[in-house]
């Protein structure tokens, strides 16, 4: 029996980031960020990740795919609300809250801005797991280049004691991102990550940073789930952010879609 994942990740943190493995690159110029241009193309992913992208439906990889919107219930610490979130290739992000306190969270490709934001934990956690950690933001980081290595396959993603246990089972791998004019060592897009992929659907199911500061560590996650298919794509309906093991903020997706490349990139501006 395989190590449960939770149980590698302390261990793997040390021994892993910092030596990549699959490829390195230098710091990629504004604004065709990604290796080949502003899309995905063959190659430009390892193939573990490049199958994971085409089972979801292989967007992003051309301007009539080249934006996915997402739109359902945020609930965190500020209660519910709908919100909207918008990913452009070659990697522009917006959250938009349309609760009692309009606020809207941006990455231009340079920096994160925001209108309305209540800065802090309150913004980083949107930064983090409804921008630069979903699914589709996750394969346009590693267009961009990066480290990355694979620590293995069929991790359970229990404790080990689940009876008779069926699944689901994940392949792992630490991800070190290429350093991005405008952003800090730290920040999302330029976190140290460990990426699960479901070896069944080839879905990311969970991005987890985990972070040692004297004898505190702080384990953050965000995992995507109840996958649904829309239109030939395929999205998680349901994402949840655990912080040591609480939850901070849980998004319950009602609406999909992937379209063709915006004509303007102004929405991506506060």
């Amino acid at each position: 029996m395989r190590t449960p994942s939770y149980l590698i990740t302390a261990v793997v943190a040390v021994l892993w980031f910092g030596l990549p493995v699959w490829a390195q690159t230098a710091t990629p110029a504004a604004p065709n960020w990604l290796k080949h241009g502003s899309f995905i193309t063959a190659g430009d992913l390892p193939p573990e990740f490049q199958a994971s992208l085409q089972a979801t439906g292989g967007r992003l990889m051309s301007a009539t795919l080249a934006t996915v919107s997402l739109s359902g219930t945020l609930t965190d610490a500020d209660g519910t609300r709908t919100v909207q979130i918008t990913i452009e290739a070659p990697g522009y992000l917006r959250f938009q809250d349309a609760g009692t306190s309009p606020r809207v969270l941006t990455f231009d490709g340079t920096q994160f801005q925001s209108q309305n934001g209540k800065g802090g934990m309150d913004d980083e956690r949107i930064e983090e797991s409804l921008m630069a950690l979903l699914p589709d933001s996750i394969y346009l980081q590693l267009a961009t280049g990066g480290g990355l290595r694979r620590i293995g396959s069929h991790f359970r993603n229990d404790d080990g004691t689940t009876p008779n246990y069926t699944g689901p089972y994940w392949s792992l791998f630490a991800y070190a991102p290429v350093v991005r004019q405008g952003l800090v060592a730290g920040q999302a897009l330029q976190q140290n990550l460990f990426i699960a992929i479901d070896d069944q659907t080839g879905f990311i199911s969970e991005a987890r940073m985990v972070n040692q500061t004297g004898g505190s560590k702080q384990v953050t996650l965000t995992r995507f789930s109840n996958w649904f298919q829309q239109s030939g794509q395929w999205y998680p309906g349901q994402i949840v952010r655990l912080e040591n093991g609480r939850q901070t903020l849980s998004f319950q997706t009602q609406q999909a879609a992937t379209g063709a490349q915006l004509s303007s990139n102004s929405i991506f501006e506060p």
